[in-house]
């Protein structure tokens, strides 16, 4: 006991040990974030850009075609050969239905 009291150098080597709970609780979301947005970038490529801004312009002519127009609001899409056609042209590029 005496030898403990007089090298007190010898318990201050010992390193304390970290809580592991707080390294897991911030490092897996830190991970499966950094794997989604890894997933994301090699996922997204030109074609699939393309694929879904032709399917929303489809989207948006049926929806616009479908109900009457607003006083002072523009109409892009008048009728619904336009929308045909846009449906057609996305079957030709793409060969699957939007």
């Amino acid at each position: 006991m005496s030898e403990e009291k007089s090298n007190p150098s010898a318990t201050a080597d010992i390193p304390t040990p970290k809580p592991r709970l707080v390294r897991w609780l911030i490092g897996l979301p830190v991970l499966f974030f950094a794997v989604l947005m890894a997933m994301g970038y090699f996922l997204n490529t030109p074609d699939s850009e393309a694929r879904w801004v032709a399917r929303e312009t489809i989207r948006l002519c049926w929806k616009e075609v479908e109900k009457p127009p607003k006083e002072g609001k523009p109409v892009h899409f008048t009728q619904a050969d336009e929308c045909q056609k846009l449906e057609f042209d996305f079957k030709a590029q793409f060969n699957e239905n939007p």
